[in-house]
C-alpha cells in the first residue's frame, strides 16, 4: 500500500511539473504584445466610397507598400492626403507607376529590405529621408524616363 501511495505522488508531482512547465511555454511563446495594423488604406477606402480612378489605385497601392517600411504607428504616410484628388491633380499613371517602381525597389532590396523588422524606420518623416529619398526627387524609372516625384508621399 506504501508503495503504491509513494507512485501515486511522484506521478502526480510528474504530472503537476509537466502542467506547469506547459503553461510556461505556452505563456512564453505569447509575448502580450500586439501587431501594430495600418488602418489608413481602410480609412481611405471607406471616406473615398466612389471608386478610385487608376491615378488613385496606383498611389494607394503605393502607400501601403511604402508604410511596410515604418514600424512605428504614430507617423505613417497618409493616402488620404496624398492620394486625394487635388494632391493628384495633374499627375498621370506613369508619374505614378515610377512612385510605384521607385518604392518596390527599396522594399526589394538585396542587401536591406526596408520591409523586414531590422529595417524598418520608426517615422514616415525617417523612411522618406532614408530609403524613400530618391522616391521625393526627380526619378529615373527603368525605362529611362524622369519622373519628378516630388511631394507626392507624404506623412502625418
Amino acid at each position: 500500500m506504501k508503495k503504491n501511495r509513494k507512485s501515486l505522488k511522484s506521478g502526480l508531482i510528474g504530472i503537476s511539473l509537466a502542467l506547469l512547465l506547459t503553461a510556461g511555454f505556452v505563456s512564453c511563446t505569447d509575448s502580450g504584445a500586439k501587431k501594430a495594423e495600418d488602418p489608413s488604406a481602410i480609412l481611405y477606402l471607406v471616406n473615398n466610397p466612389n471608386s478610385l480612378n487608376d491615378v488613385q489605385q496606383i498611389c494607394l497601392g503605393t502607400y501601403i507598400a511604402a508604410n511596410s517600411c515604418v514600424a512605428g504607428i504614430e507617423e505613417r504616410f497618409n493616402p488620404g492626403i496624398g492620394c486625394s484628388l487635388t494632391k493628384l491633380d495633374g499627375k498621370t499613371t506613369d508619374d505614378l507607376n515610377a512612385l510605384k517602381e521607385c518604392v518596390l525597389a527599396k522594399i526589394n532590396d538585396q542587401v536591406a529590405p526596408c520591409n523586414l523588422p531590422q529595417f524598418k524606420y520608426a517615422l514616415a518623416q525617417q523612411a522618406l529621408a532614408g530609403a524613400f529619398a530618391a522616391c521625393n526627387t526627380t526619378y529615373t524609372t527603368a525605362a529611362g524616363t524622369d519622373v519628378d516625384l516630388s511631394g507626392i508621399l507624404v506623412y502625418q
